[in-house]
């Protein structure tokens, strides 16, 4: 029986080892390309959280702005209802008075004839 010698060895290794290893190199190109394509998801997706933040940081200044300015707001309202009841008084006075004026013309018309 011949001797093996290291080379012969190397040569049964690399051989047997050859399509395994192309194999493998296979399946991480497709792991490799999966994981591109991951990395692109995510950074679409990173750009809409930045563009999410941003209107969120507009509707925040928004909103602080209205806290801010909601007192004055509920200020001036307050004061249009005030006048909008006195507005009501004042008609029912004016109905009032309308309605004497009516009651005394007509007397004077009655007293004329």
């Amino acid at each position: 029986m011949p001797e093996l010698t290291k080379k012969d060895i190397k040569e049964v290794f690399v051989e047997t080892l050859e399509p395994f290893a192309a194999s493998v190199q296979k399946d991480f190109q497709g792991v490799n390309n999966r994981l591109d394509k991951v990395d692109s998801r995510l950074e679409r997706v990173d750009s809409r959280l930045d563009n999410l933040e941003l209107g969120l940081s507009e509707v925040k200044a928004d909103v602080k702005w209205m806290r801010d300015n909601s007192g004055e707001l509920f200020a001036k309202l307050d004061k249009f209802i005030a006048l909008l009841e006195k507005q009501e008084q004042e008609l029912l006075m004016f109905g009032v008075q309308l309605k004497r004026l009516e009651e005394r013309v007509q007397k004077l018309e009655e007293a004329k004839q």
